[in-house]
């Protein structure tokens, strides 16, 4: 077997809605789950407990931080990495227990696909997330740890990666409202984070912004193909652009007047 163990990990923080389907889907592929959770106060914990989870609290950071020490908790060195909303649909399973038998590579990326009320699957002619390498051996990739990243990096120039054709079916839709909120708040850590790297976006960018975004995604992106839903996404997704340059407008001004004030008080 080319995978002998293999450890699931994840990180969570209220997701009783949708985590009894994503543990039901790998729990079979993996000796081992972790989860790192950051303070959930609905059933998230004793769903997990149901599903003989190892569990560990950590407090918030940033995403970057939580994915690495819970990459860090787990026992083997062949690890699987989900969020609380993502699904492994039945062929990827398929495919995965293949590589668990006679794979070539030290890591997969596992195509990520959004999933909207009344779909079964993920399109796979929509745009979708399809560079993240999420099945791995420690003794090559192992987590960047970079603030607000949850990306895998190389340690071993002899490091090899593959690309399973089945999707990880994402369900981070709730409602409009829950999308929106949380648009809001990434759009917050996106502008701060602008701030903190020193970055110099110009004013003029708050013009056109939403319409550029939202032709990459509904038209080059082929969000269309989703109808009403890939329209709304994408529109989200344009005003989610353009919160980040008016935050990071407003913050640029905060910074400023901060900085005059303190001149003004050593006078």
């Amino acid at each position: 077997m080319y995978i002998d163990k293999l450890s699931l990990y994840m990180i969570t923080l209220n997701e009783e809605k949708r985590l009894p389907k994503v543990l039901k889907s790998a729990r079979d592929l993996v000796d081992e789950i972790v989860i790192v959770d950051s303070g959930s106060t609905d059933d998230t914990i004793k769903i997990a407990e149901s599903y003989g989870a190892k569990i560990i609290f950590h407090k918030w950071n940033n995403v970057g931080e939580q994915v690495k020490f819970a990459e860090e908790q787990c026992k083997y060195k062949w690890v699987l990495r989900l969020d609380g909303d993502e699904v492994i649909s039945p062929e990827l399973h398929e495919e995965i227990l293949k590589i668990k038998l006679d794979g070539n590579k030290n890591g997969y990326i596992l195509p990520i696909g959004d999933i909207y009320p009344g779909m079964k699957h993920a399109n796979k002619w929509v745009k979708h997330y399809s560079r993240e390498i999420r099945l791995y051996n420690r003794d090559y990739w192992v987590m960047s740890g970079k603030l607000d990243h949850d990306d895998v990096i190389k340690i071993n120039p002899s490091a090899t990666f593959g690309k399973c054709k089945n999707f990880i079916d994402h369900y981070s839709f709730l409602s409009i409202s829950q999308t929106v909120d949380k648009f809001n708040k990434s759009s917050d850590k996106l502008a701060e984070r602008a701030i903190i790297q020193n970055k110099n976006y110009s004013n003029w960018r708050l013009f056109g912004c939403m319409t550029l975004e939202f032709f990459k995604y509904y038209v080059l992106g082929r969000f269309f193909l989703l109808g009403w839903w890939g329209f709304i996404h994408c529109v989200n997704l344009s005003y989610l652009r353009f919160l980040k340059f008016a935050k990071f407008y407003e913050l640029s001004h905060v910074v400023n007047e901060a900085e005059f004030n303190d001149e003004e008080g050593g006078v």
